[in-house]
Protein backbone atom coordinates (compact mmCIF):
# COMPACT_ATOMS: atom_id res chain seq x y z
CA UNK A 1 0.00 0.00 0.00
CA UNK A 2 1.25 3.18 -1.04
CA UNK A 3 2.14 6.29 1.87
CA UNK A 4 0.88 8.62 -0.88
CA UNK A 5 -2.81 7.35 -0.28
CA UNK A 6 -3.06 7.39 3.64
CA UNK A 7 -2.29 10.80 5.21
CA UNK A 8 -1.69 10.85 9.24
CA UNK A 9 -1.97 14.38 9.04
CA UNK A 10 -5.38 16.12 10.75
CA UNK A 11 -7.07 18.70 8.40
CA UNK A 12 -6.62 22.30 9.38
CA UNK A 13 -10.14 23.12 11.14
CA UNK A 14 -9.70 25.93 12.81
CA UNK A 15 -6.40 28.75 13.88
CA UNK A 16 -6.78 27.80 17.40
CA UNK A 17 -6.05 23.74 16.60
CA UNK A 18 -3.28 25.01 14.27
CA UNK A 19 -1.20 26.96 16.80
CA UNK A 20 -2.17 25.39 20.19
CA UNK A 21 -3.66 22.10 19.40
CA UNK A 22 -2.16 18.43 19.89
CA UNK A 23 -2.45 17.69 15.87
CA UNK A 24 -0.27 17.33 13.34
CA UNK A 25 -1.70 19.52 10.82
CA UNK A 26 0.97 20.84 8.22
CA UNK A 27 0.23 23.35 5.48
CA UNK A 28 2.11 22.20 2.36
CA UNK A 29 2.56 25.31 -0.16
CA UNK A 30 0.22 25.03 -3.60
CA UNK A 31 3.54 23.16 -4.81
CA UNK A 32 2.64 20.39 -2.32
CA UNK A 33 5.85 20.97 -0.35
CA UNK A 34 6.48 22.15 2.96
CA UNK A 35 10.18 23.82 3.53
CA UNK A 36 12.68 22.43 5.88
CA UNK A 37 15.44 23.42 7.91
CA UNK A 38 18.08 21.03 8.71
CA UNK A 39 19.99 21.41 12.08
CA UNK A 40 23.41 19.52 13.36
CA UNK A 41 21.58 18.56 16.95
CA UNK A 42 24.84 18.66 18.95
CA UNK A 43 26.98 21.79 17.00
CA UNK A 44 23.82 23.67 16.66
CA UNK A 45 24.94 24.91 12.64
CA UNK A 46 22.78 24.50 9.64
CA UNK A 47 23.30 22.12 7.12
CA UNK A 48 20.95 22.12 4.67
CA UNK A 49 17.58 23.77 3.47
CA UNK A 50 15.10 21.63 1.72
CA UNK A 51 11.06 20.90 0.56
CA UNK A 52 9.47 17.90 1.87
CA UNK A 53 6.37 16.32 0.02
CA UNK A 54 3.77 14.84 2.71
CA UNK A 55 4.94 11.47 1.60
CA UNK A 56 8.69 12.75 2.91
CA UNK A 57 7.55 13.92 5.81
CA UNK A 58 5.84 11.21 6.97
CA UNK A 59 8.98 8.90 5.98
CA UNK A 60 11.02 10.85 8.06
CA UNK A 61 8.77 10.87 11.00
CA UNK A 62 8.26 7.11 10.71
CA UNK A 63 11.84 6.17 9.75
CA UNK A 64 14.26 8.59 11.48
CA UNK A 65 15.89 9.54 8.31
CA UNK A 66 16.18 12.32 6.63
CA UNK A 67 13.57 12.35 3.39
CA UNK A 68 12.91 14.88 0.99
CA UNK A 69 11.27 16.33 -2.11
CA UNK A 70 13.81 17.44 -4.73
CA UNK A 71 12.25 19.30 -6.82
CA UNK A 72 14.82 19.30 -10.34
CA UNK A 73 14.40 15.99 -9.93
CA UNK A 74 11.02 15.89 -9.08
CA UNK A 75 11.05 12.90 -6.68
CA UNK A 76 11.13 11.65 -3.21
CA UNK A 77 14.97 11.26 -2.03
CA UNK A 78 16.10 9.41 0.75
CA UNK A 79 19.04 11.81 2.14
CA UNK A 80 22.42 9.40 1.97
CA UNK A 81 20.87 7.10 -0.91
CA UNK A 82 23.92 7.94 -3.24
CA UNK A 83 26.40 9.28 -1.08
CA UNK A 84 25.62 7.32 2.32
CA UNK A 85 25.71 10.33 3.70
CA UNK A 86 22.62 9.69 5.94
CA UNK A 87 20.58 12.20 8.30
CA UNK A 88 19.73 10.15 11.67
CA UNK A 89 16.55 12.52 12.69
CA UNK A 90 17.11 13.12 16.66
CA UNK A 91 14.00 15.69 17.00
CA UNK A 92 11.23 17.32 14.34
CA UNK A 93 10.14 21.02 15.19
CA UNK A 94 7.01 22.90 13.96
CA UNK A 95 6.64 26.37 13.60
CA UNK A 96 3.32 27.80 15.08
CA UNK A 97 1.26 28.12 11.71
CA UNK A 98 2.94 24.58 10.87
CA UNK A 99 3.98 25.61 7.45
CA UNK A 100 7.74 25.10 7.93
CA UNK A 101 9.63 21.97 10.17
CA UNK A 102 13.18 21.85 11.40
CA UNK A 103 14.98 18.43 11.76
CA UNK A 104 17.92 18.24 14.20
CA UNK A 105 19.98 15.37 13.04
CA UNK A 106 23.57 13.42 13.41
CA UNK A 107 25.48 12.99 10.17
CA UNK A 108 27.06 9.73 9.06
CA UNK A 109 30.31 10.11 6.59
CA UNK A 110 30.67 9.26 3.08
CA UNK A 111 30.66 5.74 1.65
CA UNK A 112 33.82 7.00 -0.49
CA UNK A 113 35.78 8.48 2.85
CA UNK A 114 35.98 11.70 4.31
CA UNK A 115 34.51 13.04 7.06
CA UNK A 116 30.54 13.76 8.31
CA UNK A 117 28.64 16.05 5.67
CA UNK A 118 25.45 17.53 4.40
CA UNK A 119 26.34 19.12 1.31
CA UNK A 120 26.51 17.79 -2.15
CA UNK A 121 29.37 20.41 -3.25
CA UNK A 122 31.55 18.41 -0.49
CA UNK A 123 31.56 21.00 2.23
CA UNK A 124 30.25 20.35 5.58
CA UNK A 125 27.09 22.42 5.51
CA UNK A 126 25.21 23.21 2.24
CA UNK A 127 25.60 27.05 3.76
CA UNK A 128 29.39 27.48 3.44
CA UNK A 129 30.11 30.92 2.31
CA UNK A 130 28.19 34.70 3.41
CA UNK A 131 27.71 37.45 1.57
CA UNK A 132 30.45 39.87 2.72
CA UNK A 133 30.83 43.33 1.72
CA UNK A 134 27.71 46.28 3.47
CA UNK A 135 27.76 49.03 1.24
CA UNK A 136 28.78 47.77 -2.11
CA UNK A 137 26.73 47.81 -5.53
CA UNK A 138 27.64 44.37 -5.97
CA UNK A 139 28.20 42.05 -2.91
CA UNK A 140 30.60 39.13 -2.59
CA UNK A 141 30.30 36.12 -1.23
CA UNK A 142 33.32 35.11 1.32
CA UNK A 143 33.89 31.09 2.16
CA UNK A 144 33.14 30.68 5.74
CA UNK A 145 34.18 26.64 5.48
CA UNK A 146 37.85 26.53 4.36
CA UNK A 147 38.19 22.61 3.29
CA UNK A 148 35.76 19.94 1.60
CA UNK A 149 34.60 17.83 4.01
CA UNK A 150 35.01 14.65 1.16
CA UNK A 151 35.53 14.82 -2.59
CA UNK A 152 32.67 14.49 -4.19
CA UNK A 153 33.56 12.94 -7.08
CA UNK A 154 34.47 10.48 -5.11
CA UNK A 155 31.39 9.76 -3.55
CA UNK A 156 29.17 10.45 -6.42
CA UNK A 157 31.26 9.84 -9.45
CA UNK A 158 28.72 10.25 -12.43
CA UNK A 159 25.74 10.82 -10.98
CA UNK A 160 24.64 14.41 -12.31
CA UNK A 161 24.90 17.59 -9.95
CA UNK A 162 21.19 18.72 -8.89
CA UNK A 163 22.13 21.94 -9.15
CA UNK A 164 20.13 24.25 -11.77
CA UNK A 165 21.28 27.20 -13.73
Amino acid sequence: MSTENISPFSGRTSVEQVEEGNELAPKFDENGVIPCITQHVETREILMFAFMSPEALQLTIKTRQAHYWSRSRKKLWKKGETSGMTQEVQRILIDDDQDCVIIEVTLTSPDAGGEEASCHVGYRSCFYREIAGRNEESPSLRFIESEKAFDPDAVYGDTPNPTQL
